[in-house]
């Protein structure tokens, strides 16, 4: 069975709404996704779908839309209706940017200005053909269901919204949980294989994210997990990190599920998963938007939504230097929350002034530990060295293994200044959270064949 992923596309129709104005361009410019050239994106992407005669499924995780927009979801829904007229199968779920309290609309004269939202049952009605119509069961409440995919593989697709934005509790309530483990215990009486897909993550896609974003994460996800894999279930696809991760838990009794977690269509590195399941593995491969009708200048699409990508951060790094308070501000663009970046402002003010204009010799000269820098990484700043790291995590495989140079280089600066972040963090979690940003020992987050993992009833 050969299917395609893509999730988080964030879709702003600008033209529709006829964004413009001071908001709009700063919206647009300071934010980690292409907000402005999304339908572009998703144009191009639909096309690239479309003329793949082979492969008639695709799956898309949530966030259709950038906050919930009205006009927006069903411009979103009328594209995906040239995928389903071509004879493709097309399966969605929604995420909380779906049901944003406050859709978002810019003018000149109204600034940023709140524009038609969708409830729920609106957004069964507008996304209902693609998935939940012809679903053979249905949990109407959330939007939840269960698709036959091929003779003997089912789709469990769930909403996991929870009780709504933000830090609400993303994941499945004990109604909708019976529901899941009836569907679960049915697949199985059939003898039929399952597959699931939700928005929020099943399993960290990063120590760091686990570390700072434990309420974005499915509620209650190790148990979910080992629910899944005890009952035969070895593969998730989630969203909403916007990092390209694939990771594994492995149950008591020795069963594994695989999350394959991938990125914001519309961000950096703007993924296109393809894939195949057969009996003994899943093939992942990555592909890229191709033939972007927008001006990118002289940049192709993916050097042009790297450097997007890289001004955030560098925004991020001088204002953790020189202006905390807007660091607070712009981190959420980067999933880090406005409540969660003041807890954590202190030491990144610290490490933001140590960052500013130090080259790794610098720092190592300061700090006493000059002996332990590689001398290729002497003249490497340590800004540009973050952007690098940071930009690894959200693109995947990060591959600064320990006995590099890029390794031992930073970790000896990171030594002389880890009991400051023990203190602060009070306890040396952090110090795994570090090595976990320059290393990811597990499997290629982009490019992976993945083996079926033996059942264990």
């Amino acid at each position: 069975m050969k299917f395609y992923q893509i999730t988080d596309l964030h879709y702003y129709p600008a033209k529709l709404l006829n964004a413009q104005g001071k908001e709009w361009i700063n919206r647009a410019m300071y934010d980690q996704k292409c907000i402005a050239e999304s339908e572009a994106i998703l144009d191009a992407t639909i096309q690239m779908l479309l003329d793949d005669k082979e492969i008639n499924i695709v799956l898309i995780t949530g966030d259709n839309v950038c906050d919930g927009e009205r006009v927006g979801h069903i411009s979103l829904a009328e594209k995906l209706h040239k995928l389903t007229e071509a004879g493709k199968k097309v399966y969605i779920i929604t995420g909380t940017h779906d049901l944003h309290p406050e859709p978002k609309g810019y003018s000149n004269e109204k600034g940023e200005y709140v524009v038609e939202g969708c409830t729920r049952q609106e957004l069964e009605e507008i996304y209902g053909d693609f998935g939940f119509n012809d679903a053979i069961a249905k949990h109407p409440q959330t939007f939840s269901y269960v698709s036959q995919l091929d003779e003997k593989t089912r789709l469990l697709a769930l909403n996991d919204d929870g009780i709504g934005w933000e830090d609400g509790f993303h994941g499945y309530f004990e109604e909708q949980l019976d529901w899941i483990k009836e569907q679960i215990a049915d697949c199985r009486k059939a003898g039929q294989k399952m597959i699931a897909i939700t928005h929020h993550p099943l399993l960290a896609p990063s120590p760091v994210y686990e570390f700072y974003c434990k309420n974005q994460m499915l509620g209650d996800n190790e148990k979910i997990a080992a629910l899944f894999a005890d009952n035969d279930i070895h593969f998730v696809f989630t969203g909403h990190t916007h990092m390209q991760n694939i990771n594994f838990f492995d149950t008591a009794k020795g069963n594994r599920i695989y999350d394959i977690n991938t990125a914001s269509l519309i961000g950096y590195p703007s993924p296109i998963r393809k894939m195949e399941l057969d009996d003994e593995k899943l093939t992942v491969k990555t592909l890229h938007p191709q033939n972007i009708n927008y001006d990118f200048g002289s940049k192709s699409y993916m050097t042009y939504s790297r450097d997007h990508f890289d001004f955030m951060l560098n925004d991020i790094i001088d204002s953790a230097a020189n202006d905390i308070n807007r660091f607070v501000e712009v981190a959420e663009c980067f999933s880090l929350h406005k409540e969660q970046a003041e807890k954590i402002k202190v030491p990144i003010h610290i490490l933001g002034k140590l960052l500013d204009g130090l080259t790794f010799k610098k720092a190592g000269t300061v700090l006493m530990c000059k002996s332990k820098i590689a001398p290729r990484m002497y003249n490497v700043r340590l800004a540009d060295f973050i952007i690098t790291l940071v930009r690894n995590i959200y693109a995947g495989d990060e591959p600064y293994a320990p006995g590099t140079a890029e390794y031992d280089s930073f970790m000896a600066i990171y030594n002389r200044l880890s009991p400051i972040f023990h203190k602060i963090f009070k306890g040396d979690e952090i110090d795994n959270v570090i090595k976990g940003i320059l290393y990811d020992g597990g499997f290629p987050d982009n490019d992976a064949v993945l083996e079926v993992p033996e059942f264990i009833d």
